[in-house]
């Protein structure tokens, strides 16, 4: 049920993670993903999500965009802390090419949620799961079954977005990840990624 989710991910409202992108990856390699993500194969750095939230607050970091990313089962777990590479359409293609599926989930400290689904390199729907509206603005398609009818916490909206994508991707999100040092990669500015920003982010 994904009102039990829901309770599960109640730690996803706290202070510390005001903005985030979470995004599972299944049928690729750790390597696809990073290379879909824009990351380089350069050695990677070991941190903690804390750490990135502290580098950033320092005006010097500049485009610095680091991404925690760890492997569970046979999917793949990015974790960006105030980063939105994962938030992106056409980073949802690339990462679900192939036969891959991808679901991220985003929030921001100004309210605003996604959650976006993709399968074999086509972004199925992305919209906001707490928007009354229930209209996925720019959707591809309909809402997808899974999402019918949900009727998701509009007083945990993180927890919200999290239950989604462990009920259609079938991966917890361990809330250990957000404290222990993870391998971490090193994104390019999304403003720099795309010969053609605005269809990148056209769902």
């Amino acid at each position: 049920m994904l009102d039990t989710l829901v309770e599960r991910y109640r730690w996803a409202e706290q202070d510390a993670l005001v903005a985030l992108t979470i995004s599972v990856v299944a049928g690729r390699s750790e390597e696809d993903v990073v290379q879909a993500f824009g990351g380089s194969t350069a050695p990677r750095r070991v941190m903690t999500f804390r750490q990135i939230g502290d580098v950033l607050a320092v005006p010097e970091a500049g485009s610095f965009h680091p991404m925690l990313i760890v492997s569970t089962g046979s999917c793949v777990v990015t974790i960006e802390n105030t980063g939105y590479h994962g938030s992106i359409p056409e980073i949802a293609r690339r990462a679900s090419a192939d036969g891959g599926r991808f679901f991220s989930a985003y929030w921001d400290m100004h309210g605003d949620h996604q959650v976006m689904y993709a399968e074999d390199g086509r972004v199925q729907v992305a919209y906001d799961p707490v928007d009354d509206s229930r209209v996925p603005a720019g959707a591809a398609v309909p809402l997808p079954r899974w999402a019918e009818g949900v009727r998701p916490d509009a007083a945990a909206p993180g927890a919200s977005c999290l239950a989604l994508m462990e009920r259609v991707m079938r991966v917890r999100i361990d809330p250990d990840w957000m404290v222990r040092p993870l391998s971490a990669v090193i994104l390019p500015d999304p403003a720099t990624m795309f010969d053609d920003p605005e269809a990148a982010w056209r769902p």
